[in-house]
């Protein structure tokens, strides 16, 4: 963090599913992740906003890819047809993702990462629970306004 209370970021390249990818849109055009009060900023900075709260959130509850069950992990090393994205994250989250997947057991398939896999578990967990939000709820999608 420079004197100003910036935090350093550098860029994330990451694989995910083409319907993350377009879920991780949508929810911007919808103004379900939010654009910071007082100013408008483009879909790539609000979706790396977004996605850096989600590596906190897991950093802050100690989460791991070792942690998912076998099954989970193969179901998403299966998945193809993935898009690249690049994210703005915190130097300290580089490096606890880095720190993460040297220790990590998962063997991610060729071309793939054990930092998009698990991007890609917790993009998924974040669609399931929107998508559990909007069961509960079904007047709280507002396209038809």
């Amino acid at each position: 963090m420079d004197m100003f209370g910036n935090v350093k970021l550098v860029e994330l390249p990451v694989l995910i599913t083409p319907e993350q990818k377009a879920w991780l849109e949508m929810m911007v055009k919808k103004g379900k992740i939010a654009v910071p009060p007082g100013g408008t900023l483009p879909e790539g900075s609000v979706i790396s906003i977004f996605l850096r709260t989600m590596l906190w959130n897991s950093e802050e509850q100690r989460q791991s890819i070792d942690g998912l069950p076998e099954e989970m992990i193969e179901d998403f090393r299966r998945q193809s047809g993935l898009v690249e994205i690049s994210a703005q994250i915190s130097e300290d989250q580089k490096a606890w993702l880095d720190k993460m997947a040297a220790a990590s057991k998962v063997a991610p398939t060729p071309g793939d990462s054990v930092i998009s896999l698990f991007t890609r578990v917790l993009l998924q967990n974040a669609m399931e629970q929107q998508q559990a939000l909007e069961r509960a709820d079904p007047w709280a999608d507002d396209d038809e306004m």
